[in-house]
């Protein structure tokens, strides 16, 4: 019995093995074949690269190549690809990039879109149009590829048509780039390309974008997208896309969903029209929800510093949300001048046009001003508005403080209100409360750095008034101004007889000290002769 057995398991194992040998010669034969004939196909793929360009219907017009060359792999390298519409415009130019196709769909000659596994453009321009729907067509190059990107046209303004007459226009429209519903699975790789995107009324530049996004359309979209600085409708540094576009059930008119992360860096404001000369860099970071063809954009708001004509504010950072060219903003805070500022405001970026509000609470006037003598903690209410001119950016509002002092003039109070359009600020009803006087005017203007000043009504709690025209201000400014420095000096020389006065019991006051304390009773003297001149009333 053990005889049988043995003999049954070595005639089992030398089967075994001859088997597994002859799957392994087969499996051999089967590669070799494979091989070969991929060997073949790749040699003659400018004939077959030719043939399937002459039969795809995805690209209107031709496609050419200069060189082209393959691998029995499936790898075909090209240089110097164009794509032409049939009226002979450039559509696509490609100075290099790789196609990887499937190399059974190749020798079994079963050329279908599925056959592409993926493509890599290398240093192209690509030029893109988004309908209503933000469906994707390819379209000629514009001359502003060419130019700087703070030259590109921005093209802001709206559409002169109707909703209804552009989706009617949308199905007559003869369209460069037509998927038919095909089943796509494949890579796209772009290096250093260049984009221009037109979408709707608004027009993008992109230098430097570099991508890699897996395309399945049966079921979604896998996005990694980094660009350079950009110009046209808004000039910045650059944009990250990443995140998934879900393509499921799309054939049945489902609009495609979008998850992404969306972050714009670098935005310069006078680019998007706040102000002729607003260039602090702002950052928009975002997540992008919705359908395809309505996205909402939720994030933050940054920017390390924003300047605008007699406000610099700090650490700027809120809350904003797109959708359908609307930016909101919301809970936004920032430092200015020691103080607080929140503000909210609605932009549209088809338009330009823009509304801001917001409050202002405790602001330095001495480091406002930038004056020490100066100190008074100050509120306002803020407005800023624009119709879509940088230049007309119109601001006011009102403003009141605490109690301070201007040089050794204690203060209880002021209030006012202000309007700044282009480089004319101007206030009024302005009231400065001291202690022993109220002083106010409804009139005083800075228009391109001249100062203009209306009548000041001076009312003294003892009850006398007078009014100051324009006349004393001019000679009471030199007094002041003499008195100031004559205080400065007379301090500075106090300064240097103490410091040589240590450790000596009796000190002499110097001449110096002397003649400027002296200097600075002239100086007061003839500040109250040039009162004797002033109209009352």
């Amino acid at each position: 019995m053990k005889h049988y057995i043995r003999s049954y398991w070595t005639k089992y194992k030398q089967l075994y093995k001859k088997g597994l040998k002859g799957i392994a010669a087969f499996l051999a034969i089967g590669a070799i074949i494979v091989f070969v004939l991929a060997t073949i196909a790749s040699r003659g793929m400018g004939v077959i690269f030719n043939e399937v360009m002459a039969r795809q219907t995805m690209m209107r017009g031709t496609v050419t190549v200069e060189s082209l060359t393959a691998t029995p792999w499936g790898t075909l390298s090209f240089t110097d690809l164009v794509w032409k519409d049939p009226e002979g415009r450039e559509l696509l130019t490609v100075p290099d990039g790789k196609i990887r196709v499937n190399m059974w769909d190749v020798i079994t000659r079963n050329f279908k879109a599925s056959a592409i596994n993926g493509i890599e453009l290398n240093d192209a321009t690509i030029v893109v149009d988004l309908d209503d729907n933000n469906r994707l067509d390819f379209v000629p190059a514009s001359p502003d590829v060419n130019k700087p990107l703070n030259e590109v046209e921005p093209r802001p303004k709206p559409p002169k048509k109707t909703t209804q007459e552009r989706q009617e226009e949308l199905g007559k429209k003869v369209r460069n780039f037509n998927w038919d519903g095909q089943h796509l699975n494949l890579t796209i790789t772009l290096r250093n390309n260049q984009l221009e995107i037109f979408q709707k009324n608004r027009h993008y530049v992109m230098r430097n974008v570099n991508s890699k996004i897996h395309l399945d359309s049966n079921r979604a979209i896998r996005i990694d997208m980094e660009t350079g600085k950009f110009g046209g409708t808004a000039i910045g540094d650059g944009l990250t896309l990443k995140g998934r576009v879900d393509l499921k059930d799309v054939l049945k008119h489902r609009m495609p969903q979008l998850d992404l992360q969306f972050d714009v860096k670098g935005v310069d404001p006078s680019s998007l029209g706040f102000g002729d000369n607003i260039h602090d860099a702002m950052t928009l970071l975002t997540k992008v929800t919705g359908d395809f063809n309505r996205p909402l954009a939720k994030g933050r708001v940054t920017m390390p510093v924003l300047r605008i004509p007699a406000l610099t504010f700090e650490n700027v950072v809120g809350d904003v949300t797109y959708q359908d060219g609307i930016l909101n903003f919301e809970n936004v805070n920032a430092n200015v001048y020691g103080g607080k500022l929140e503000a909210k405001g609605i932009y549209n970026l088809d338009t330009r046009a823009y509304t801001i509000t917001g409050i202002a609470k405790d602001l330095d006037s001495s480091e406002a001003l930038k004056t020490p003598e100066f100190v008074v903690p100050v509120s306002a209410n803020l407005n800023f508005k624009s119709e879509g001119q940088p230049r007309d950016m119109e601001v006011w509002g009102n403003f009141w403080s605490g109690e301070g002092h201007y040089m050794l003039i204690p203060i209880k109070n002021i209030t006012g209100n202000f309007h700044n359009k282009g480089r004319h600020l101007s206030f009024s009803d302005v009231t400065v409360n001291t202690n022993i006087t109220t002083i106010s005017t409804d009139a005083l203007r800075i228009d391109n750095g001249q100062l203009t000043m209306g009548p000041l009504n001076i009312t003294s709690h003892g009850g006398s008034n007078f009014i100051l025209y324009d006349e004393s201000f001019d000679e009471i400014d030199e007094n002041m101004d003499r008195i100031k420095e004559g205080m400065k000096q007379a301090g500075e020389n106090s300064k240097r007889a103490s410091e040589s006065a240590k450790g000596i019991d009796s000190i002499k006051v110097s001449d110096d000290v002397k003649e400027s304390v002296g200097d600075v009773k002239r100086q007061m003297d003839e500040v109250k002769d040039a009162f004797k001149g002033i109209k009352i009333k």
